[in-house]
């Protein structure tokens, strides 16, 4: 196998996409530490989509290359509570979330089944680096990941926040 062929394969589409994936180090120089490069330590991005290098004048930081990411060396964690104490919540009603879910059909019973989709999803769209990077401060750097349901025959696309941590494990901050 070529470096190219490493670095650049076709999608499910045909289209050319580049794989080159960077692990992001956080280098101890000293006794101050820019809290934002130390929430990127060991957090994985594809390299086109990765936080801006250096982050500020005094950055130490470096990018390590890495294996493309895959679903045995990756996670994605939702937890139930965002279904259950969130979206279905009487409580937060007030913000639609409920509302939009449920006239798509789901009820508060479909939560652990929304908990299992949203992770595999975000996990396979995390490897194929399609997501989009949002805000970046000292909790980390945030993305954006689309999940995908067929409802009345019809596509729905919920664009969910997620936060990326050490060696390949996401989080979900918000569903929707």
């Amino acid at each position: 196998m070529s470096i190219f062929e490493e670095l650049i394969k076709l999608d499910e589409t045909g289209n050319i996409r580049f794989t080159r994936w960077i692990e992001w180090r956080h280098r101890s120089i000293g006794l101050i530490h820019c809290s934002t490069c130390v929430a990127l330590d060991k957090c994985w991005f594809l390299d086109m989509k990765k936080p801006k290098h250096p982050q500020h004048n005094n950055c130490h930081c470096y990018m390590v290359q890495i294996p493309t990411p895959n679903c045995d060396n990756t996670k994605a964690e939702c937890p139930l509570d965002k279904f259950t104490g969130y979206i279905f919540a009487d409580k937060y009603s007030w913000n639609g979330k409920r509302k939009l879910y449920e006239t798509l059909g789901f009820t508060i019973e479909d939560a652990t089944y929304l908990k299992k989709e949203y992770e595999h999803q975000a996990q396979a769209e995390y490897c194929k680096g399609n997501y989009q990077l949002g805000k970046l401060d000292s909790r980390g750097q945030r993305i954006n990941i689309d999940i995908k349901f067929m409802r009345n025959n019809r596509q729905i696309v919920f664009t969910s926040g997620w936060m990326v941590r050490a060696k390949g494990l996401i989080t979900n901050n918000t569903p929707l």
